[in-house]
């Protein structure tokens, strides 16, 4: 993500206060781990500003959206729903995917596939593992599927493009996507589905109706198969954890199953599309990195039969979470006046020096008052070498030590709050590295992306993983060569 810290290195501490004299806001950059850390504990003086996540609640509030009372009913809700068996259902079905798509589509392109955008095959890969996994709907690699009867749009469709479209979503105002009577029969009303906004609004419009009367059908094969009766060791999908645990009938009040609709949504977006783009990020990085590539395949040969030692391949996707945080900052409200001792901002350079002892342990006291923002500016974290060695560096193998520094790793957030998708997500990723580098060598497709004279090593990574803020960090086309080994 190029130079990251240049701001903290000049203002010489790992907090940089901001005021907006138009506004009055405050606003704190934070790249200081054990401040952040402390944040994280203490969620009721820093709740996070729920405005910015009402997006996200198309189908119903989530874990994601709520705070407070709301947000302890719901994480209780929805705690159940990532089992152990559902982790081994994940990886069975990613390799099963994985291998399907080699035998239906790469075979037939010979030796070597060229891919003129890799994050575009992870997207459709993860999105097959989270249909699987999330609604038990195990799908096979179909380039062109037909919607089901009764259906204009595939349930593939309709996610990835109520996904794709969420910033356009989140500016239109609620009444343009017709009213809740409209909304509860699953039918495309309002401006929006009149087609009088265009035909893009018009499409999303169909797309946000056609995935909601997707996860209705669900919900009614769900509870005729009676979920709650299952042993949980045979509740292999999230979906169907989730509706034992809700204990939801079709009868059952409105808010249990806008419940239910919400968190999956926030479950499906969160499950495919930061999930393929930490995938894409880690295979063009490994195709920057040949050594670092042989070292990987190496392991992935000597380990292959027991997923659970294939630690080398997980170390080059949390490394790529690293350098790429799908997140690049969290940001929060102080309720109450606050003050952090902070740490003065350390370079690369004093950690080489013989002195940088003293600018280590140097300190200074940030107050903070009621009613600021606060953000945890994760990417800085990452590249701040007080924690990590040669940041900017593609390293894997810091990973491997076992007493790398955890604090300081934010992907996922931190405290109470974490993902609880992380063991999904990690294993889903994990299957895909593996099963892919230890078939294929990934290389940089040199027709695309050629090779300028004097480039640096980091120039060139950042020229091939330029990315944008999309909902998540998301880089842009990513030309990949795969040749068979």
């Amino acid at each position: 993500m190029g130079y990251v810290r240049t701001d903290y290195e000049r203002f010489g501490w790992d907090v940089i206060p901001c005021i907006y004299w138009l506004s009055s806001k405050r606003r704190f950059f934070i790249s200081d781990a054990s401040i952040i850390q402390r944040i994280a504990a203490s969620r009721p003086d820093f709740p996070k500003p729920l405005e910015m996540f009402r997006v996200f609640e198309m189908f119903g509030q989530s874990v994601l959206t709520v705070a407070g009372a709301d947000w302890s009913r719901h994480k209780k809700m929805t705690s159940p729903a990532f089992s152990e068996s559902n982790l081994r259902y994940i990886w069975d079905q990613t390799i099963r995917i994985i291998e399907n798509m080699f035998d239906s589509d790469w075979s037939s392109q010979g030796d070597q596939v060229v891919l003129e955008d890799v994050t575009k095959t992870m997207t459709e890969i993860s999105m097959l593992v989270i249909m699987a996994g999330g609604f038990g709907q195990a799908d096979n690699w179909i380039r062109d599927p037909k919607p089901v009867p009764g259906h204009l749009l595939t349930f593939r469709q309709a996610l990835w493009d109520v996904s794709a479209e969420l910033p356009l979503r989140a500016l239109l105002p609620q009444w343009v996507w017709g009213s809740k009577a409209d909304q509860d029969c699953l039918t495309v009303g309002g401006p929006a589905g009149r087609g009088w906004l265009g035909k893009r609004v018009q499409h999303l419009a169909v797309a946000y109706s056609e995935l909601a009367k997707y996860m209705r059908e669900m919900l009614i094969e769900e509870l005729a198969d009676s979920p709650s009766n299952k042993p949980r060791h045979e509740r292999v999908s999230i979906f169907s954890n989730l509706v034992a645990a809700m204990d939801i009938d079709m009868e059952s009040a409105g808010r249990g199953k806008s419940d239910l609709f919400g968190n999956m949504f926030t479950f499906l977006f969160a499950g495919f599309e930061t999930t393929a783009h930490v995938a894409a990020y880690a295979f063009g990085l490994l195709g920057l990195d040949q050594e670092e590539q042989q070292l990987l395949y190496d392991h992935i040969e000597s380990e292959y039969a027991d997923a659970g030692k294939l630690n080398r391949a997980l170390a080059v996707a949390y490394e790529a979470l690293r350098l790429y945080p799908a997140a690049p900052s969290l940001q929060m409200i102080s309720r109450n006046d606050t003050t952090f001792t902070v740490n003065a901002a350390m370079t690369e350079e004093d950690t080489k020096r013989d002195d940088s002892g003293r600018k280590e342990a140097k300190k200074t006291n940030v107050f903070i008052p009621a009613g600021s923002e606060v953000i945890s500016d994760v990417a800085a974290v990452h590249h701040n070498p007080r924690y990590w060695k040669d940041p900017y560096s593609f390293k894997p193998e810091r990973f491997l030590d076992p007493n790398w520094p955890k604090e300081a790793f934010l992907p996922f957030s931190t405290g109470s709050r974490m993902c609880m998708g992380r063991r999904f997500a990690e294993v889903e990723v994990t299957a895909i590295i593996a099963l892919i580098i230890r078939k294929y060598k990934v290389s940089i497709d040199p027709v695309i992306f050629p090779d300028i004279a004097g480039e640096t090593k980091l120039q060139r990574r950042e020229r091939l993983l330029r990315s944008y803020l999309h909902i998540t960090v998301t880089p842009y086309a990513i030309p990949l060569v795969f040749t068979k080994r």
